[in-house]
């Protein structure tokens, strides 16, 4: 997939998804622009078999950056964060989105990022490691983390 185009309308819905689990839903969109613009200046320096992983580290950062320039007002975690797609883990197949985005949104930002990266993008360790330039150990100490206080939580709930 070398065209910009089709990468765009494939990736356009994930990567603003994502932008949503850092910044908000608020900010998502401004961060999205600076991302595809970053994107398609650089598109043809990118690696196209790692082409995904690049994609959302280039988002990842544009969030950081709109997120350094202003800091949020509200919390995440009293935002309503958009629609996601459907989670494959078992701990979160009992979930209706709008309770996968509460839950998701009270776990700190490593472990959400890493979260959403996996059940929702369907990122790789290592394509995750790549995106927020981290260890492939690491990654999996967050998804750990992060599965086991989503479980705590539905438990809590009584789900």
């Amino acid at each position: 997939m070398d065209d910009f185009e089709d990468y765009y309308r494939k990736r356009a819905g994930a990567l603003r998804r994502y932008a949503a689990a850092i910044v908000g839903p608020g900010d998502a969109d401004d961060a999205c622009q600076d991302a595809w613009l970053r994107i398609w200046r650089s598109w043809d320096d990118a690696d196209p078999d790692r082409r995904d992983a690049w994609a959302f580290r280039v988002a990842r950062n544009s969030c950081l950056d709109r997120r350094r320039r202003a800091r949020p007002t509200d919390p995440l975690d009293e935002a309503r964060l958009p629609p996601i797609a459907d989670f494959s883990d078992a701990v979160h197949t009992a979930l209706d989105a709008d309770a996968a985005l509460a839950v998701l949104a009270r776990l700190p930002l490593p472990a959400r990022e890493a979260l959403w990266l996996r059940e929702v993008a369907e990122l790789t360790y290592a394509e995750i490691a790549e995106v927020l330039q981290v260890p492939i150990g690491t990654v999996m100490s967050r998804l750990h983390s992060a599965r086991k206080k989503v479980a705590r939580q539905l438990r809590a709930e009584g789900r």
